[in-house]
């Protein structure tokens, strides 16, 4: 298998109403920047992109007829040639390409649906300004670079399927997989094109399809503790407590956002070497943390860990 086109996880768009509680939750509870441009649309900044999140008012004509989600994630390839390639694989595997209007955080774009309704978008040539250095209303530092934006983890009934998209046609290697039961289900699989431990999780949720959170990561533990604390004060409802995963070892917490999916906001996620790698298989009790990371009830009190049902 070549190497994957696709170098990183780029941006997240995101179709909403509610711009000024994105606003307020992404520069006070997340540390980004925000700037609007000339079409309304709220530009968050991680580092020297313009835009690593973008919100969006919602299309006037709807979403994609295959897209799932109000939501758009921006795959970045490493020039035109890698992009290009992409476009080829896709077509190959039957899969529809449109070309994409000019924006100002990419060169040139195409979008296409990957299998569980998620409508994607590659593109070459994110767009930078360091000359106005990114600097975090809180002080925080993200780690992004090669390693792109951070992660997403999509729900969906075709696991397998979206598993396949992305290892198959896109290249990714696939880290992690859970395949169980008499039928031998695909109950998740983690990839990524990088060393990002994953760029990209799907997990069967059965009929449910829709993206379930997005990773951000800061450079220091504290950053993730002053971020909880403004959960703890009411700034933002956290959905998970602190805990750590077994797989990239991130110590994080879950925020819910103003449109409903969660940002995993974390700390000290491992890195992989991509040639090294040798693909697992989780057995067992099916958890996928070491410790903590239990939903936090809407009164307040702990439940149970997540991700030990699947």
């Amino acid at each position: 298998m070549e190497d994957s086109p696709i170098s990183s996880l780029g941006y997240l768009t995101v179709y909403s109403d509610q711009k000024d509680a994105w606003r307020m939750f992404a520069t006070d509870v997340l540390g980004m920047s925000a700037e609007s441009n000339d079409r309304g649309d709220l530009l968050l900044r991680m580092d020297d992109q313009v835009a690593r999140f973008i919100i969006s008012a919602p299309p006037a004509g709807g979403y994609s007829s295959e897209a799932k989600h109000p939501v758009v994630v921006g795959w970045e390839c490493p020039g035109q040639p890698e992009w290009q390639r992409a476009a080829q694989a896709l077509e190959r595997a039957g899969v529809a390409v449109s070309p994409l209007p000019e924006r100002e955080w990419y060169t040139e774009a195409f979008s296409c649906v990957d299998p569980s309704g998620t409508q994607c978008e590659l593109f070459y040539g994110a767009t930078v300004d360091p000359a106005t250095h990114f600097v975090s209303p809180t002080g925080v530092s993200f780690v992004t670079g090669k390693q792109g934006l951070g992660h997403v983890t999509i729900g969906t009934p075709k696991c397998r399927e979206s598993a396949e998209f992305y290892h198959e046609i896109l290249g990714f290697q696939i880290r992690e997989t859970k395949i169980g039961g008499p039928e031998r289900g695909w109950r998740w699989a983690f990839l990524s094109p990088n060393s990002r431990e994953h760029s990209v999780a799907v997990i069967d949720t059965g009929a449910v399809e829709r993206l379930l959170h997005v990773l951000v990561e800061v450079s220091d533990l504290d950053s993730v503790g002053r971020a909880m604390d403004k959960c703890v004060d009411g700034h933002a409802p956290m959905s998970v407590s602190l805990g750590r995963h077994w797989n990239d070892e991130m110590v994080s917490f879950y925020v819910r956002t103003p449109s409903g999916f969660d940002i995993e906001y974390g700390h000290g996620g491992r890195s992989v070497d991509f040639g090294q790698w040798s693909r697992r298989a989780q057995g067992g009790s099916g958890a996928v943390s070491l410790w903590g990371h239990r939903v936090v009830r809407s009164d307040g009190t702990l439940g149970p860990q997540i991700g030990g049902g699947h």
